[in-house]
């Protein structure tokens, strides 16, 4: 079995583009180092990511990731064991998406459309996960 854990959070100050590169090129060192594979959203300060692999390895990262000055007000939206990865091949796969993006996503209850409200439903996270992967969005392009 595969340990997921998803959460969001806010960025404790504006991530530059080199922020972000940075940030990537870090995780994705230690996620390979350590078997965890996932992705990254980010839109408006926002993130959310997904981390896949050994129960114990997902929850020391998270835990750092907790610790990490960079992120404030993190939210756990799941943590579930699977029978396969959902993104085995990325160490961290990563898309910035515009506000506009956002938008596209569906929202079945009628919410407000955006980021926070479609993370606080935790079904819609994982959904929004298979998004990504149907649209072929390619979660490295640009960096």
């Amino acid at each position: 079995m595969i340990f997921q854990l998803c959460y969001t959070s806010t960025a404790s100050r504006e991530m530059e583009r080199q922020d972000l590169v940075e940030l990537l090129r870090t995780s994705r060192a230690k996620n390979k180092a350590l078997g965890i594979t996932g992705l990254l959203l980010y839109s408006g300060n926002r993130f959310v990511q997904l981390l896949e692999g050994d129960e114990t390895a997902v929850r020391d990262t998270y835990r750092r990731i907790v610790e990490d000055g960079r992120h404030e007000g993190l939210a756990l939206v799941f943590e579930q064991e699977v029978e396969e990865r959902e993104c085995p091949n990325w160490s961290m796969g990563f898309q910035a998406l515009e506000d506009s993006e956002w938008l596209e996503f569906p929202t079945a209850d009628g919410s407000k459309p955006g980021l926070r409200p479609m993370i606080e439903a935790m079904g819609r996270a994982k959904a929004m996960v298979q998004i990504v992967r149907e649209r072929g969005l390619d979660p490295a392009s640009g960096v």
